[in-house]
């Protein structure tokens, strides 16, 4: 009997071992220019670009990894972490270009065993300057957030919180970007926002007269806008600035931005009937968790993490329950002091993640060094080791114990990740010297005399506030759209 004949579809997936691979994301833009940069080939990159693919045991004796052709076991077989990325699946050579996956395959592995979850980022308040470090954001997860719908229906503060907009952000665009976003997306629908103003003018008429009738606005029709009326509209929308960008965003689907970018700005060139400056003093503000930062260019949690809190407890196989989550050894990769950067900033290496020091903990503080010793009955918070100058002799680096408290990801694809100093108790549990507890405790200083009654001029410690600023650019107005 004859063999049924097979389409050429099944005989396609017939041949082919595997049907297709996703293409690679584009790398991050400071790895495309480096010049004046300090940039290195093997250097882990902040996102993965391409998908891990890994294989049994049984298979990876053999170098079948479901592709087209056996890779060599003598570059995949003594790696301990057997994770590859195919860079080409067929090149010019009939070869398979591949590379490890390690690296961003074992940095996953630590982040979920970690257990941090990812929260949106945290906006300051209004009339506020200030932020605080520990303050973490909602989770992404929360039904307002994890959207990406724009309901009609609902109010534009409601869906100003999506995390994906058909329009761009404008508050991180150049002005050539703005410029072509203007000249092919915006100019060629003037005649569809004129519209879009004509049925908003229709809904507000159709409310006002519901509302004198004392009837439901849905149920009376549409009345009709004639021209003069529209143009009579438009004129009065000019005047209203955040009425006019409320329009403008709602048409085009624009990420909000942050409102900072009115403040004590200029806005004469929206006003086409005034020709002296204006201060606009009543502007929108966005409660989006992305208007600073701008809308991210995935998922919010980048598929790191599923969870919605860390509010979980580890119980120790001896002592319990435990009131402080697991802590992380972390490492001082940057110190204030280095012989290459000069004066910098110190960074910590948690769990394959480069995060800043705590901003609140003096004991990360090297300008509070010289403050240490002249508060009255207070617990002296020692510098940590390696903070200021690089440790050669401590084997393996500086590191100190941290705890992960939450973490998001900016519109770069990169995980800000912020820590806090472990606590003393949770560092004895793990290291095993819960019966040295009260030597690992911080001394309480008293002092004598005058400087026990605070007439010494020092004694009283000022902790200077950290101002978490953002440098948010104009949002431009109508005329700058071309629109009206």
């Amino acid at each position: 009997m004859a063999s049924r004949s097979l389409g050429p579809g099944a005989a396609l997936l017939r041949a082919s071992r595997v049907f297709s691979v996703p293409p690679p994301l584009a790398p991050p833009a400071d790895q495309i220019n480096t010049a004046g940069n300090f940039s290195s080939d093997s250097a882990t990159l902040p996102y993965p670009t391409h998908m891990s693919i890994t294989t049994p045991a049984s298979s990876l004796q053999k170098g079948d990894w479901g592709l087209k052709r056996s890779l060599p076991l003598r570059s995949t077989t003594k790696s301990s972490t057997p994770v590859i990325k195919v860079k080409a699946m067929d090149t010019w050579e009939h070869i398979t270009e591949f590379a490890s996956a390690g690296d961003h395959t074992l940095t996953l592995q630590k982040w979920q065993e970690m257990g941090v979850p990812i929260t949106a980022p945290v906006t300051k308040a209004r009339g506020s300057n200030f932020s605080t470090q520990a303050s973490a954001g909602r989770s992404v997860f929360e039904d307002d957030l994890d959207t990406i719908h724009n309901e009609k229906n609902l109010g534009l503060q409601i869906n100003a919180k999506r995390w994906k907009f058909k329009g761009p952000w404008l508050a991180g665009q150049t002005d050539g970007e703005f410029n072509q976003y203007v000249s092919k997306e915006v100019r060629s629908r003037k005649g569809e926002f004129r519209e879009f103003l004509r049925t908003s003018l229709a809904q507000d008429m159709r409310r006002q007269q519901a509302l004198q009738e004392g009837v439901d606005a849905k149920e009376t029709p549409l009345p009709p806008v004639t021209e003069a009326e529209l143009d009579k509209y438009i004129k009065e929308l000019r005047r209203d600035v955040a009425g006019l960008n409320s329009q403008i965003r709602r048409f085009f689907d624009i990420a909000p931005v942050s409102s900072a970018s009115f403040a004590g700005k200029n806005l004469d060139w929206l006003d086409a009937t005034k020709n002296k400056q204006t201060e606009i003093a009543d502007t929108y503000s966005s409660d989006s968790p992305y208007a600073i930062i701008g809308p991210p260019k995935t998922h919010p949690s980048a598929g790191l993490s599923y969870t919605r809190t860390a509010s979980k407890l580890h119980n120790h196989p001896l002592f319990g329950p435990q009131r402080a989550p697991t802590i992380v050894d972390a490492r001082i990769i940057q110190p204030q002091k280095s012989s290459v950067m000069g004066n910098t900033t110190p960074l910590l290496g948690v769990g394959g993640f480069v995060t800043n020091v705590p901003l609140q903990d003096n004991s990360f503080d090297v300008n509070a060094s010289s403050r240490r010793t002249n508060t009255i009955g207070s617990t002296t918070a020692q510098l940590v080791p390696g903070v200021l100058k690089i440790e050669p002799g401590r084997p393996g680096g500086s590191k100190v114990w941290v705890e992960p408290l939450h973490a998001h990801v900016d519109t770069n694809g990169k995980v800000q990740l912020t820590v806090q100093k472990a606590d003393v108790e949770a560092v004895a549990v793990k290291e095993g010297k819960t019966d040295k507890l009260e030597e690992m405790k911080p001394k309480t200083r008293a002092f004598s005399g005058s400087r026990a009654i605070g007439f010494y001029a020092g004694a009283k410690e000022t902790v200077s506030s950290r101002i978490i600023d953002s440098k948010d650019k104009p949002i431009r107005g109508a005329d700058a759209y071309g629109l009206l």
